[in-house]
């Protein structure tokens, strides 16, 4: 059984592996193609998973089911801010109002963005002090899209959708990740070094 385990998780490291039954106890770990794993940590990773309490909010039909799944994030020591998780983004983005508001430092222009939308013209911006809950996210450099007007700092109960992005251009510094939808987790194993 033993040699089994060590060669699914093998298999699931090189990134294959349809063919691949294994049924777990419920509440286990769910790969995207539907493998069912005991654990996140394959051997040989290091320890250090560290979770974040995310929302997870869905439309209730199931066969036309959107999920959005939101990660409170605090900003220099300010907010929760609800930044939508989404690891097929290139690049982190926040709202120019927001980051204005917080008195980031703007460090030039983020050249052109395209999504699905459309395209647009965005700002950088850095961040040296932010994280997802409580674990601690990498100063980083991350765009600014919209129109950014004077007023007063948004509260964390006066927001009602999304302020910004979290994608791949942080997550990525982290050696795996997952999303229990079910339990509202984000599963964030060790920084890479």
């Amino acid at each position: 059984m033993r040699a089994t385990w060590i060669c699914f998780a093998a298999v699931l490291a090189a990134g294959c592996g349809a063919g691949v039954q294994h049924h777990a106890a419920a509440g286990a770990v769910v790969t995207p193609s539907g493998h069912h794993l005991a654990r996140l940590s394959t051997p040989g990773t290091p320890r250090g998973e560290q979770t974040v309490r995310i929302e997870v909010v869905a439309t209730s039909s199931r066969a036309t089911r959107q999920t959005l799944a939101l990660v409170p994030v605090y900003i220099n020591g300010r907010g929760p801010f609800p930044f939508a998780l989404d690891t097929g983004a290139s690049r982190s983005l926040i709202s120019a109002t927001l980051a204005r508001q917080l008195g980031l430092h703007a460090r030039g222009s983020a050249g052109m963005l395209e999504g699905v939308t459309g395209a647009t013209t965005a700002e950088n911006f850095a961040v040296q002090s932010w994280r997802a809950g409580s674990v601690t996210l990498p100063a980083s450099m991350i765009a600014a899209v919209g129109s950014a007007t004077a007023g007063t700092p948004p509260s964390a109960g006066a927001l009602h959708g999304p302020v910004g992005l979290l994608g791949s251009d942080v997550l990525s510094r982290y050696g795996k990740i997952a999303i229990d939808y079910d339990k509202g987790l984000l599963v964030l194993d060790p920084p890479v070094r």
